[in-house]
């Protein structure tokens, strides 16, 4: 069983949690612990990436990210690059934003035909009460139309919030 004074000695090597020991079981498969701290080395050394977070250092090669704490490695988990998920669901919802943008822009411009009608009706009227009735259209009309546009931000905002480009 190696352990932080017997890492220390041989250097370059690493000391696993007993996390870090189910998580390389879990996500590799490799069962014996010589081979996980052989494993752990390589991807280290191999490592494309590499980052400070405090006092651990996070280390990004191929699909796992390995996470030490000086030499103790706490534990390693998967990179979003693995995560055949993340691309689904950015189709999913890149598909849901353009189906609501088609309906909401239908609706917009049903909303912008309404208003030019609306407008060309109250230049046309002559009597006073007819002129205050079609205003108080125009303006629900008006109003129809801004809604619906902020409509169609507030879906174009949630889409960039999750990354999809529109």
């Amino acid at each position: 069983m190696n352990t932080m004074k017997d890492a220390l000695k041989r250097v370059g090597s690493y000391v696993l949690t007993d996390h870090a020991k189910d998580r390389i079981r879990q996500r590799i498969g490799i069962l014996s612990e010589e081979a996980q701290l052989a494993w752990v080395e390589t991807q280290v050394k191999k490592a494309s990436h590499r980052r400070q977070d405090g006092h651990k250092t996070h280390y990004t090669a191929g699909l796992f990210e390995i996470v030490c704490d000086g030499v103790k490695v706490v534990t390693v988990k998967p990179t979003e690059q693995s995560n055949e998920y993340l691309t689904k669901f950015n189709d999913v919802i890149a598909k849901e934003t353009r189906k609501l943008l088609t309906q909401y822009g239908r609706e917009l411009r049903k909303a912008e035909i309404a208003v030019a009608e609306t407008q060309l009706n109250f230049l046309r009227a002559r009597n006073p009460k007819t002129k205050a009735l079609i205003s108080e259209r125009l303006t629900k009309a008006i109003d129809w139309k801004c809604a619906l546009e902020d409509e169609i931000k507030k879906i174009q905002k949630a889409a960039e919030r999750y990354g999809v480009q529109i």
